[in-house]
């Protein structure tokens, strides 16, 4: 098995555009040594031709411009990406998607909470429907005891854990948090 970490930081990335704390002032001023990261995503893979994108931040053009791996360049138009897992609803983790819209249609493995999310309160399975056939969803249930897999990779197992964690303010679920 092959893991790429994309982006390790938080929302914003590191520094944050906005943040003036120790850490991304002492970058900017260069009195701290650190690397700038981009927002958090992984890539897996069981043969390191194709690829799972594990979120798709809003930094996922850079992201995938730094992991050549990602642009095989078999085709005129090709990605190293086969299927995309979304950990959550939020705007960090799946923003990236719009950029991806050009490589659609694409299946994308989520929960159904995180569609219903993504379909109404910020309804990016709706839009992207418009481009090449849109995003593909593939239900996954968030339980420790259903293990599922993604073709691309069939002998990588993976599991949804539920977390308890509040939902983005779009979500229905707002301020419900329930796994």
């Amino acid at each position: 098995m092959f893991i790429h970490v994309l982006g390790s930081a938080a929302g914003g990335g590191f520094p944050q555009w906005n943040c003036n704390c120790a850490n991304c002032d002492g970058f900017r001023k260069g009195t701290l040594n650190a690397k700038a990261r981009t927002q958090s995503s992984i890539a897996v893979s069981e043969d390191g031709e194709h690829w799972i994108l594990f979120n798709a931040s809003p930094d996922i053009r850079a992201q995938l411009a730094a992991f050549d791996a990602m642009q095989p360049a078999r085709a005129l138009r090709d990605t190293g990406i086969d299927a995309i897992v979304l950990m959550d609803s939020q705007v960090d983790h799946t923003t990236g998607l719009l950029s991806l819209r050009e490589g659609l249609p694409m299946d994308v493995w989520c929960t159904e909470q995180v569609h219903e999310d993504l379909s109404g309160g910020f309804p990016l399975f709706t839009m992207l429907k418009h481009w090449n056939g849109g995003l593909n969803w593939q239900r996954i249930e968030a339980s420790e005891q259903v293990p599922f897999s993604v073709p691309c990779a069939p002998s990588i197992e993976l599991t949804a854990i539920p977390l308890l964690s509040n939902a983005p303010p779009y979500s229905p679920r707002r301020d419900n948090p329930h796994p």
